[in-house]
């Protein structure tokens, strides 16, 4: 009801945004349509020269388990050149996500990002 009486004053329906944020959040929790993107996500970015993604091993992957490669890294946040290093490689596949593959990781948390011992991403 609170978001109801909300909406008619904010403007918009912010019961169809909780909606959406609901069925997106139980979306990230299937780990076999996690594991579909992480490989999507390789299609497009696992040819550049610095940066790595990890093989999902969908064999393996459940809908509440997810298995992949595991790399080898040293989570954030870096100091000096390689933590500039670092944001200058992510922001560079952030912006081609954005702008070219449309297939954007919305989720560059320091569990999900490691510099590997070569200074890939």
């Amino acid at each position: 009801r609170t978001a109801m009486w909300l909406s008619k004053f904010r403007g918009g329906d912010i019961v169809a945004i909780a909606d959406t944020f609901g069925m997106q959040l139980f979306g990230e929790l299937d780990y076999v349509r996690e594991a579909k993107n992480c490989e999507r996500f390789r299609e497009l970015y696992g040819s550049w020269d610095d940066v790595v993604v990890p093989t999902a091993c969908t064999k393996l992957t459940r809908k509440k388990v997810m298995v992949m490669e595991w790399v080898e890294g040293t989570k954030g946040p870096w100091k000096g050149s390689d933590g500039i290093d670092m944001v200058r490689i992510g922001l560079r596949c952030s912006t081609d996500q954005l702008l070219k593959s449309g297939l954007f990781h919305a989720d560059p948390h320091r569990g999900n990002l490691l510099r590997t011992p070569q200074g890939h991403l």
